[in-house]
């Protein structure tokens, strides 16, 4: 039977799926015993899935998270600590991540666009139409509408939204919420490009 010490060497590769098979069946067994490595395991692997989402989640923003969760460990504890302690530590992060994760009201300026030619019109030569027209074309044949910064392209939440065929290629300032790399809008308006404050950078 393995001991309580050698589980927690074990601990990560557990957690990560990299011990061997052998290795694999002795901590089950051993966890299948021991209620106080049990609750510990279940509370590190709560923890390092809630590290891995949020650095999915940093990523497809680009922004690199300042962690990696492979080394994330617990270890040891320098003072006794209860295994629920750590069990609440985890859940307490999870319910901080859910939070972190809502989405956030915004306000941004950009132009209406397509996921095809984002910031750069490909068509319009081509077909010999202008910008709103190879939006609108694109779109038409399997595009989404999106919103296009100077820094950003942005998914909509709401892309069937019926004032984006009318705002298609011009420039807009947009009202909603952000979650990840997308925006649902409440509110759109035209803006005067002549007059256009600088386009907002979203978080």
């Amino acid at each position: 039977m393995m001991t309580c010490h050698e589980v927690d060497q074990l601990v990560t590769p557990f957690i990560d799926d990299e011990c061997t098979v052998a290795e694999r069946a002795a901590i089950l067994g051993h966890l299948q015993e021991c209620h106080g490595c049990r609750t510990r395991v279940e509370a590190e692997s709560t923890a390092r899935h809630v590290l891995s989402a949020h650095a999915a989640v940093a990523r497809t923003m680009g922004v690199a998270p300042p962690w990696r969760p492979r080394v994330f460990r617990l270890g040891q504890p320098a003072l006794p600590v209860h295994p629920t302690v750590l069990m609440l530590f985890g859940l307490i992060g999870a319910g901080l991540f859910v939070l972190w994760l809502r989405p956030t009201p915004v306000q941004a300026v950009g132009v209406i666009g397509d996921s095809f030619c984002q910031r750069q019109h490909l068509f319009t030569a081509r077909f010999n139409v202008g910008d709103h027209e190879c939006t609108l074309g694109c779109v038409k044949a399997g595009a989404e509408f999106v919103l296009v910064t100077d820094t950003l392209v942005y998914r909509l939440g709401n892309p069937q939204l019926p004032d984006l065929a009318a705002f298609g290629s011009q420039q807009v300032k947009v009202e909603g919420t952000l979650d990840g790399d997308r925006i649902r809008i409440a509110k759109m308006t035209p803006v005067d490009t002549a007059n256009a404050p600088p386009a907002a950078h979203l978080p």
